[in-house]
Parts: C-alpha cells; sequence; structure tokens
C-alpha cells in the first residue's frame, strides 16, 4: 500500500541540490531569513518552497502545491519538514507562519487578495498534528488520504486580504 507525501524527502532532494549549486533563492520580501524557491515540477504548476537556513543547511522547509481550489478560491497544499537534529526548537511553526505571509505578500501583489492552506496530515503523526493545529486550523475533518488511503486529518486555513482589516 503507498504511503502518505513526505515532505522529508523534498527536504532531502532540495539540501542535496542546494549543496551541488543548482538552486537560486531569493530572500523573502518581509522576512529576509526565509529563502523561496519557485519552479514547475509538472510543467505548469507553479510550486513554492520556503527554507530557512544555516549557512548552506537546510534547518525548516515548507511546500505550497497548487490544488483543487475550494468555493472557487485558489488552494495550496502544504508540507512541512525539518531535519532531525533542529526539531523541538519551534522551527516548524516558525517557517510556516513566515511563509504563509510571504506567499499572502505575493499573491496579493498578484492580484489574488484570497487563498486556503490545506494541510493533510496522518492521524498517527503527533508532531505534525500539534504544528497543523497551531498555524493552520484547530478544528481538522477526519478523511482517507487520497494518495495512500490511510485516515488523516484535513486542516484547512483560509488566508484572506479583505478580512484581516
Amino acid at each position: 500500500m503507498p504511503q502518505m507525501t513526505d515532505p522529508f524527502a523534498a527536504l532531502e532532494s532540495f539540501q542535496e541540490a542546494l549543496a551541488n549549486d543548482a538552486l537560486s533563492l531569493r530572500p523573502g520580501t518581509i522576512d529576509r531569513k526565509l529563502f523561496l524557491y519557485v519552479d514547475h515540477p509538472n510543467g505548469s504548476t507553479r510550486r513554492f518552497t520556503y527554507v530557512r537556513l544555516d549557512r548552506r543547511t537546510v534547518t525548516a522547509l515548507v511546500m505550497f502545491v497548487p490544488v483543487e481550489p475550494i468555493e472557487g478560491v485558489p488552494c495550496f497544499q502544504i508540507g512541512c519538514a525539518v531535519p532531525e537534529r533542529y526539531r523541538r526548537q519551534g522551527r516548524a511553526k516558525d517557517i510556516i507562519v513566515a511563509a504563509i505571509a510571504e506567499l499572502e505578500n505575493g499573491l496579493t501583489r498578484n492580484g489574488v487578495p484570497a487563498f486556503y492552506i490545506e494541510a493533510v496530515v496522518g492521524t498517527h503523526n503527533e508532531p505534525s498534528m500539534r504544528v497543523a493545529a497551531a498555524t493552520i486550523s484547530n478544528s481538522p475533518v477526519h478523511i482517507i488520504d487520497q494518495v495512500s488511503g490511510l485516515p488523516a486529518l484535513q486542516y484547512v486555513l483560509k488566508v484572506d486580504k479583505d478580512k484581516a482589516a
């Protein structure tokens, strides 16, 4: 049976590409210690990857991948990973909050005033459930993961510039 998508594999791949100077990162607009990499892994779909670095070592990574809109509003599925030696230091929560702010800033500049963030977390993954509850929503919905067929929790956050004021 397939496993749930694991963002840690993306972190390892990203770290390797960074070490080989295969990536060009841009500092954040709001948070200059947050770095952005944009790519198109499926041809036209744009993936936004934000990282925190200690020199050339990724200390936290969060990715936003466009998925089906919710109620006609763009939606991004989020994946977050922190290398083991940097865990239990608040880095996941920190990077998610900072990356959502950067994504909101960039999308608003490009005429997208509202969007959703969706996190799908396996019911066995307690650390990720705590992070998602603290950063995305404290009222998840029980679902079956579409990739693995395993029980999961879906956390959804609507980011709406017009309602933030």
